[in-house]
Parts: C-alpha cells; sequence; structure tokens
C-alpha cells in the first residue's frame, strides 16, 4: 500500500490483532439496529400502543404468510451476505465459505428454535413472529463470526440470540418504546451479541484459515491473543454504538423538529396504504379470535373518534 495517500494508509490494528466482524453483525446490524431504537425513543409510541395504566395494548397485525415468506427471503440472501464476504473461492477461501454456510445455517435455526419455545412458554398461543424473529436473530448473532467458531458453539450463539431477541423485545415495552417490527431487538441487541461472541469463541485454527493471523477469542491460548481479541471487538461495538448513535440522534430531533418525521393522527388510524395509496394492502378478514375481536373494537373506536372530530 505505499503507493496510496497517507490517509489511506492501513493503520495499526486495534490492540496488534483488529477486531473480527466477518459478516458484519457490528458495522452492518449494529448500525442498522441502533439507528431503529433511537428512531423509535425519538418518535414515541403508536396511538393507543400503551394503555392508561402504560401495558401495551394488542395491535392490529398483519400478513403472518408474507412475514414468514420474508424470513426465508432474507434467510437465502444471508448466505450470500456471510459466504460472499470471502470476496473469492479461491484456494483456502472456498473451504471458508463452506464452513460459514454450516455455521450460518445452525446459528439462524438454533435461534429460531429458542426463540419458538420461548414464546410459547411466555405465550398461550403459537406465534410465528417469535419464530421468524428468532431465526434472524439467530443469523445476525453469528455473523460475526461465522468463519471463525465452531458449529457447537455457532448453535450456542444462535441459542443466546433467539433469547436476547425476544428479552430485549420485553424490555423495551416496560420502558413503553414501540419498536414496531422488532427491529433493534433484532439487529442491535443481537448485532452486539455476536460481535462479542466472536472475541469469545474465535479458534486459532479458524481465524489462521479466516484471517491468517496469530490470533483467537479470549477462552482459547494463543500466544496472549485471546484478550487482545476479546477487548478489540468490544472497542468496535462501543464504537459503532456511540458513532451511528450520535449521528442518530441529531437526523431524528432535526426531522422531528421539522414536522418530518411522524404521520398525523388521522393517518396513523386510517393506515398508509389507504390514506397514500388509495386502498387497504391486505382485503381479507382475519379469523375472528377474542384477541382480533378486541382490536377491531379499538379500531372502530378510534375512527369514530376522529369522525367526531
Amino acid at each position: 500500500m505505499a503507493g496510496l495517500p497517507p490517509l489511506l494508509k492501513r493503520k495499526k490494528d486495534y490492540f496488534g490483532v483488529g477486531a473480527i466482524d466477518f459478516g458484519g453483525s457490528a458495522v452492518v446490524h449494529m448500525v442498522g439496529g441502533i439507528t431503529a431504537l433511537i428512531g423509535a425513543i425519538i418518535m414515541g409510541p403508536r396511538y393507543n400502543r400503551f394503555d392508561s395504566e402504560g401495558k401495551p395494548n394488542s395491535m392490529i397485525q398483519q400478513s403472518s404468510s408474507f412475514q414468514t415468506i420474508g424470513t426465508f427471503i432474507l434467510w437465502f440472501g444471508w448466505y450470500g451476505f456471510n459466504c460472499g464476504s470471502t470476496l473469492t473461492l479461491l484456494e483456502s477461501s472456498a473451504d471458508v465459505a463452506g464452513k460459514v454456510a454450516v455455521t450460518t445455517t445452525i446459528g439462524g435455526i438454533s435461534g429460531g428454535i429458542a426463540s419458538t419455545i420461548l414464546g410459547r412458554i411466555c405465550d398461550p398461543y403459537l406465534d410465528l413472529a417469535p419464530t421468524n424473529n428468532g431465526i434472524l436473530a439467530g443469523l445476525v448473532s453469528i455473523t460475526a463470526g461465522c468463519a471463525v467458531v465452531d458449529v457447537g458453539y455457532a448453535a450456542f450463539i444462535g441459542v443466546i440470540g433467539g433469547l436476547l431477541c425476544n428479552g430485549f423485545s420485553a424490555l423495551l415495552l416496560k420502558f413503553h418504546i414501540d419498536d414496531v417490527v422488532d427491529a433493534s431487538p433484532v439487529h442491535f441487541a443481537c448485532g452486539t451479541w455476536g460481535t462479542i461472541a466472536a472475541g469469545l469463541f474465535a479458534t486459532p485454527s479458524n481465524v489462521k484459515m479466516s484471517y491468517d493471523t496469530g490470533s483467537c477469542g479470549l477462552f482459547y491460548k494463543c500466544n496472549g491473543n485471546g484478550p487482545k481479541q476479546f477487548a478489540a471487538n468490544l472497542v468496535v461495538a462501543l464504537a459503532v454504538i456511540a458513532w451511528a448513535g450520535g449521528i442518530s440522534i441529531i437526523m431524528f430531533l432535526i426531522l422531528k423538529k421539522v414536522n418530518l418525521l411522524r404521520v398525523n393522527r388521522e393517518t396513523e388510524v386510517v393506515g398508509l396504504d389507504i390514506m397514500d395509496h388509495g386502498g387497504s394492502a391486505y382485503e381479507y378478514l382475519p379469523p375472528q379470535t377474542d384477541k382480533s375481536k378486541r382490536q377491531s373494537v379499538v379500531l372502530t373506536n378510534e375512527l369514530e373518534t376522529l369522525g367526531r372530530k
């Protein structure tokens, strides 16, 4: 790199080893997740999301079938995302890409199973939403270390990701933060966990094959580089929170100040599909369970109230 300008030359690696974020748990998912969290906090909850006592109300959801199809599309794309981070299939990179495909699969499956079980324990209904989010949580969690952890740890990382996603989502509701699609639990919480996990469970042989360095995670021995690797990954996670979070605060506050952050109350209640696009995207009627009946009554009351105004 001798011919590059000084600002473009490679600086010294963090702690002499550099951070491990193979597919982007930090630089992709944490950035998007912290942005979603800041946006949800500054925007505030949806109308009638919480009752007078501060307890969350059930909101009308859209198609679970479409949600599931979307999850599988994302999962399929993850193989290009993670395996493609090798940038080539020449020499040992093909072996790395194959290993990444396996750990990515294991991470997603483990997160989905863990989240499904926890969701069933906490809710009398077997809902697809925790399963879909759990799969994505596991995928996000394994993304940083997909090339450097063994299969067993890939399953463990995915399980923790699925549980963490559910826990963080519940915590947001406790603080009256309305993250509609659980973007911050999936991407921020699990992205942070995945970045830290890579600094814990990276094996010396996998790091050597993927990065051609002598580093490893905190739980392994590699000439004293384990603590350095963990510290480097921790610094990267904190840096992303500070940089992306700071920029997001400025951006969302400006949008709120100029009244471009949120639609008006009528549009929010009726829906953007009808108000902005001239019709509903979903014409079918959901099964009339007690839960959906309560949601329909709430929506009807809101529309009548707006009509009187």
